[in-house]
């Protein structure tokens, strides 16, 4: 499996087509590191498709008035690559992130790539449920709550299942060999006796 890119030197092909449209349920522009909050990671955690944040971007209106993305830049360095992080650790259950470096080599900044969790739902260290909806964040009700945690404990009892039944699969395959090689020692106990019965006529 081929491992992600973390810095290009221009721009990829991906953040050229995130920065071309608008912010939507998947995208979000930060034109700083301070914009990125727990709710922001959260949000995109706990949605289905996950999301990108593009941190160092704009959002600005072309000639026809439609929403797109303008690279301002911003800083780009292990402090603000450890704020991002300390931020995605600090979320419960903490959040996998992956911070790419896009244009190092003109005007830098940040793709943030958060997937869907594994292990919803995710909040904030203040205890706040959020999920991405309509190009923003949204506060998780109650009812949408418990059908996550449903949701979660249904997949985590389909992975338990899917392990005993793997098991299962194991020991039937272990049961099968040791039916075929107790077979096979039958067989050669058989063939011993009968050469051994052989070697005594012989003798006689």
């Amino acid at each position: 499996m081929s491992q992600q890119k973390s810095v290009f030197q221009g721009i990829s092909a991906r953040a050229k087509r995130l920065i071309a449209g608008d912010e939507n349920q998947e995208l979000d522009f930060k034109r700083s590191a301070k914009g990125v909050t727990s709710d922001d990671l959260v949000a995109f955690a706990n949605s289905s498709t996950g999301g990108t944040i593009l941190l160092g971007i704009d959002e600005v209106e072309d000639d026809q008035g439609r929403q797109k993305g303008k690279v301002v830049g911003c800083e780009v360095s292990d402090a603000m690559k450890l704020l991002i992080n300390n931020r995605a650790f600090s979320c419960f259950p903490p959040i996998d992130v992956e911070i790419i470096v896009e244009n190092n080599g003109k005007t830098p900044f940040y793709r943030i790539e958060i997937p869907t969790g594994k292990y919803k739902p995710y909040c904030t260290s203040g205890g706040n449920y959020k999920i991405r909806e309509d190009g923003r964040n949204k506060v998780l009700q109650p009812d949408e709550l418990l059908d996550i945690f449903l949701q979660s404990d249904t997949r985590n009892f389909e992975d338990r299942l899917k392990k005993i039944n793997g098991f299962k699969e194991k020991k039937i395959n272990l049961e099968h060999k040791i039916n075929l090689l107790q077979k096979d020692m039958t067989l050669l106990h058989q063939k011993l006796n009968a050469l051994l019965d052989k070697l005594d006529v012989e003798e006689i």
